[in-house]
Order: structure tokens, then sequence, then C-alpha cells
């Protein structure tokens, strides 16, 4: 049995996690007073909460919901603790959840599944079709290396695009190579090419990256190397630009309305896969809890299982992969991770200090480079593979 190195925590001085506690969650606040018009009740706890991070004990839920049980559960470690002596993502999920809490999200009322992040989501999904259009180029249908290559990489950039996160998005994706400092895809190739493969696509943000996410996803399906994809969204406000259903099919609209003939008819093949059997979209609730892949429900862990493929976007899938530990940089991918059900597909820009299965020859580079917030700044790539045999 794997022994797990410790958590990533808030406490840890100077680090990432301790500056979005401190700083990145007063500034969530701020943008939701900003865009939302709600009760002076709704205010005066939002600023509240602020207080309550800044130098208070955490809080429990209040609300009696469907969640309520898990989330004590998660908060019992730490009750008594404040928000700079807890692990991070235990942190950034509790916050948002309590978010949600506060403005009543699940409550009877005007703001009743209202989705507080939703003026920011559509503001950024609709300032990220021209700058998709500007760097889209279709690919033809052929399985080939060089445009499996194309659209993975671009996926991956795409997840540059993080309104929870502060990052340098570039639409001059293709020349950064160099950028990515782990690199499986020819395995990954390897992989898709051998067989048609069932995939699960678990999504990370909307606006630039799932525009990205599409365009893989299309091409995946029409070069016969995806038999089928599921894609995971989730089902409630999480972070600030997780993609939630509404956010996909606004997407999808906005795509198949274009004027420009590349994303209209991109977004024309995505509607015809998802009327056939093709594509469908879930959002089990699993996704917007504290709880890591180790943990994941067995139902839910029969159902991943059942792909041959799990493509996991972004960060905090990432995270929630590794444990959002503090792996040593050179652990193999399969001491990590080699728990996960199927064979999956990471693909994730930098924006937390934790990744795995670097050569000592990587990190003498990224070392010379001079460059120390390389692991949070968002500049850097990896494309992370692991076929479970």
């Amino acid at each position: 049995m794997t022994l797990l190195p410790p958590f990533l925590m808030t406490s840890e001085q100077g680090s990432f996690a301790q500056h979005t506690v401190k700083n990145r969650f007063p500034e969530i606040i701020d943008q939701i007073l900003q865009h939302f018009d709600y009760t002076p009740l709704i205010v005066s706890e939002l600023i509240a909460f602020k207080g309550e991070i800044a130098q208070e004990v955490i809080q429990p839920l209040k609300e009696q919901t469907s969640d309520r049980t898990l989330w004590d559960e998660d908060l019992k470690p730490w009750r008594g603790t404040t928000w700079f002596e807890i692990p991070w993502f235990f942190a950034e999920t509790y916050f948002y959840r309590r978010l949600l809490e506060i403005v009543t999200y699940f409550q009877p009322g005007p703001f009743m599944s209202r989705d507080l992040f939703k003026p920011l989501k559509v503001q950024e999904i609709t300032k990220a079709i021209p700058q998709f259009i500007e760097t889209f180029e279709p690919v033809p249908s052929d399985a080939s290396f060089e445009h499996f290559q194309h659209t993975c990489t671009q996926s991956l950039w795409g997840n540059r695009g993080d309104l929870s996160h502060s990052t340098a998005y570039s639409t001059d994706m293709a020349a950064q190579h160099d950028r990515i400092i782990l690199n499986h895809a020819k395995a990954v190739y390897a992989f898709l090419s051998d067989k048609p493969a069932k995939i699960a696509y678990i999504t990370d943000n909307a606006g630039k990256e799932l525009f990205f996410d599409f365009a893989f996803m299309d091409y995946l399906l029409r070069s016969g190397m995806a038999k089928s994809i599921t894609c995971y969204v989730k089902n409630q406000p999480y972070y600030v630009s997780d993609l939630m259903h509404e956010d996909f099919l606004m997407s999808l609209k906005l795509l198949r309305t274009s004027t420009n003939k590349n994303a209209q008819n991109l977004g024309l093949r995505l509607e015809k896969y998802l009327n056939s059997t093709l594509m469908t979209v879930k959002s089990p609730s699993f996704f917007t809890t504290s709880r890591m892949y180790r943990d994941l429900p067995d139902t839910l862990k029969t159902e991943i299982a059942h792909h041959d493929l799990a493509i996991l976007k972004g960060d905090v899938n990432y995270r929630r992969l590794f444990g959002d530990r503090h792996w040593p940089h050179t652990t193999p991918i399969e001491v990590a991770a080699g728990y996960f059900p199927t064979s999956f597909l990471s693909l994730r820009t930098l924006k937390a200090e934790l990744a795995v299965g670097l050569s000592h020859e990587i990190l003498q580079k990224i070392e010379s480079e001079n460059e120390p917030d390389w692991l949070t700044n968002g500049k850097r790539g990896m494309i992370t593979f692991l076929h479970r045999q």
C-alpha cells in the first residue's frame, strides 16, 4: 500500500494555497457583490464571510440539504481551526459550498438555482468565441499523429482560460511545445490508434477551454479514435468558471449560430453527436464535493471503469487525481495514481504546487530558467498518460 504524503496546506508560508485564501477568496466575494443585486441580508452575510476567512474559526453549514452530512464529515477533522490551517483543496471546495449557502442557492426564493457566477461566465464565454475562431483550424478526419497532437495540445492550452486563477492566455499555442514539461501525446495516440475508445471526458472550465475541448472531442469522434464520449460537467456552481450543463448548451448555441463557417459546422456536428448515442452529458454530484478520486463512490467508480479512457481536464482534476499532496516531482505516475479505475489522460496547465512524473533532467532545465513560480503561473503544461493494463 502506497504511503501518502501530506496535503498541500493553507498554513504553508508563502504558498499559493495561502495566497488563494488571503487574496483570491476576498476578491471573488467582491466580484459577486459587484455583479449580483442581492438582498441586504445576503450582502451582510457575504461581508461577514470575508471576515471569517480573514481571522475567524471556520464555521459549519447551517442549512439542511442532501449534501450536509458529507460536508460535516469532511469538516470534522478541522473543526476549531481557521481557514489558514486546513488542506488547500478542502479550503477551496468548502469556500464555494459556503457561498452557495449564503446566497440561498438551495432554498426556495428568487435566488434558488441561480448561478452566482453566471454574469462572469457569460462575459467570458461571449469574449472567448472570437478568440477561439482566430485560433481554430479544423483538421481533416484522418487519424494521424499530427492532427491528434494539434487538437490535443490546443485543448491543453485552453486550460489557461480560468476565471478563478489569473493565467497567461495566448493565442500562439502551436509554438509552445517547449512549455509542455511532460508530454505523453505519442503514447496516448498509440493507445487510441489500437482500437476506438469509449471515453469519459471530465471537463473543467467554460469559455476558451470548452471551445477547444469541443474541437478535441469532435476530432476524436470524426477520426474514429473515440467510439463514444461521456462528457462530465458540474451539477452546481463550483470554483468560478467551472462548466455546468447550461454553460455547455449556451456555448454550443453560440457555435451553431456563429457567422464563421468553421465554428458553425463544429457546433452542428456536436449537436448531431448529442442527438445520437455518440455523446452524452452527465453531472454527478461527486464533482462538486471536496472528495478526491481515491474516494470515488462505488457507482461512479464502476461507471468510469466501463470507459476505456478518462480525459481529465485542468488543474483541479489533476489535484484530485494525485490527492493534492506533496509528492516528490519525480514520483512515478503509477505510484501516485495507479489506483484510478481506468486508463487516463490528464491535460493541465500548472496552477498548483504539485507535479509528478518529471525526470531530474526536466527539473534541472526548469531550475536553470530561474522562474520560482513555475508550478503556479500557468505558463507550463503537462500531458500525462497512464495506461492501466
